[in-house]
């Protein structure tokens, strides 16, 4: 059989991550879900799931803008970098050769903070400030910040822990503006969104673009129906946290960062930025980059966070492999599906001689087979990959952990694994015509299971 790329061998892995991302949404009652996957050189997958506003019953289309919150940071560091590779500054300069009223009498580590601190949040200082605009969503404008920064904002003082600060990334992008001579907006979408083509990413909510955002929702609690959040802009504080964006958008932005290409800036400046400079026992940080370890995989990315909005990216530079989930709920599990996304790849790459045609055996196509089924012990979600029969439980958070491999008998019968011990292993499975035309599957463990379908 001809070896097949990585690229190709993740196509074979959709159907079986369209249908979890389907029954996560629905089982969670997610609003809405934005799921974009490239590998190698194409996007292979992506797609929409559930609303964008639940009141009205508008689908979650590609043209709806998330808050990806805390995904400024890394657009915040690219442009700091570019400045970096422009010789404009120095991330070892000190805030305050471009902030001069960063300094206090009242908080004298204030002198000692670089912009490498900021870059790291290792900087020691407030990681919001004391305007509580989290909760009032009344975000600070630059007054404030210069009055905060004289009160004495530090806890901590430089390199001493890591302490996400979004004041820290407020700085930058005031340090920015000072060194451009523009504004945070403008120097954002020359610099950035425009030679990536970012053309649906904005820096700031407003009249112009609020109509093209999803609605934002608060939790969900048994019995209740999500409450709407209002759009707010995070004012001054948009470089830390201000910018909205699709899946499309921040897949360019991440090939961007892609070895290969120079279209923001050399590779030795991307190396810098995403390998560890600040380490801690629970986070690692590169300049901008948060750097997740899994195993002997390594993805760079960013998460973002708010009101109403929970997504997370990321990038594998080995495995050329770029996630981009998107959520418009305040407990979207956006990390849990990005990580169930990469396993069932990565399964699939590790384990691809398990999914190969052997040279005594007939390709089967399974597509009437394939799907949900239901017994009074659960929902059980069948895929077909390469050549074999897979099954996972569709509400596993980890579905490449649990995924079984079912070897083909004959007519419609396959042997269940002999590494699922408690699931009858070495015994059969045999799928039948149900009474209404369906398909059904018998086992000597539940008995009959029968399709199951669900809409949200």
């Amino acid at each position: 059989m001809d070896k097949k790329s990585k690229k190709e061998l993740a196509k074979q892995g959709l159907h079986l991550i369209d249908k979890w991302l389907d029954y996560q949404t629905y089982i969670k009652e997610i609003p809405g879900v934005a799921i974009g996957i490239f590998v190698e050189d194409e996007i292979i997958f992506q797609k929409e799931y559930g609303y964008a506003d639940l009141e009205n019953k508008i689908k979650l289309n590609n043209s709806h803008l998330f808050r990806i919150a805390s995904h400024s940071k890394l657009f915040t560091a690219t442009a700091i970098m570019k400045l970096y590779h422009q010789g404009k500054l120095s991330i070892d300069d000190k805030v305050s050769k471009y902030l001069p009223w960063f300094t206090s009498e009242k908080d004298l580590h204030l002198e000692h903070i670089r912009i490498q601190h900021l870059l790291t949040h290792s900087s020691g200082i407030s990681r919001d400030g004391i305007t509580a605009h989290w909760y009032n969503f009344n975000f600070p404008e630059l007054e404030e910040i210069i009055s905060q920064v004289k009160d004495g904002i530090t806890f901590f003082d430089t390199s001493e822990i890591l302490k996400y600060s979004n004041f820290g990334f407020t700085l930058l992008g005031l340090i920015i503006e000072a060194i451009s001579g523009q504004s945070y907006h403008e120097y954002i979408k020359k610099e950035i969104l425009e030679p990536l083509e970012m053309n649906h990413t904005v820096t700031d909510i407003n009249d112009s673009n609020i109509e093209q955002h999803a609605i934002g929702y608060k939790i969900k609690y048994p019995k209740k129906e999500r409450k709407p959040f209002p759009h707010v802009s995070a004012k001054v504080m948009n470089a830390a946290t201000g910018l909205s964006s699709t899946v499309e958008d921040m897949i360019k932005f991440y090939q961007a960062h892609m070895y290969g290409n120079e279209i923001l800036f050399p590779d030795y400046i991307k190396r810098e930025m995403q390998r560890i400079q600040f380490k801690t026992k629970i986070a690692d940080r590169g300049l901008g980059f948060s750097i997740t370890n899994l195993g002997d995989k390594m993805i760079v990315g960013h998460s973002g966070g708010y009101p109403g909005f929970i997504t997370r990216s990321g990038l594998n530079q080995d495995d050329k492999i770029i996630i981009v989930v998107l959520t418009n709920a305040i407990n979207g599990p956006a990390l849990t599906l990005l990580m169930g996304i990469y396993k069932i790849i990565d399964k699939i790459w590790k384990d691809k001689e398990k999914f190969e045609l052997k040279d005594d055996e007939v390709f089967l196509d399974m597509k009437e087979i394939v799907g949900f089924y239901e017994s009074d012990w659960g929902t059980s979600l069948f895929s077909q990959i390469g050549s074999k029969l897979v099954v996972i439980g569709p509400g596993d958070e980890n579905p490449g952990e649990f995924m079984q491999i079912f070897e083909h008998k004959d007519n419609n019968k396959f042997t269940i694994p002999t590494d699922a011990p408690f699931d009858s292993p070495g015994e059969d499975i045999e799928f039948i015509d149900d009474v209404d035309g369906e398909k059904a599957f018998i086992d000597s463990h539940k008995g009959k299971n029968t399709r199951f379908d669900f809409n949200y």
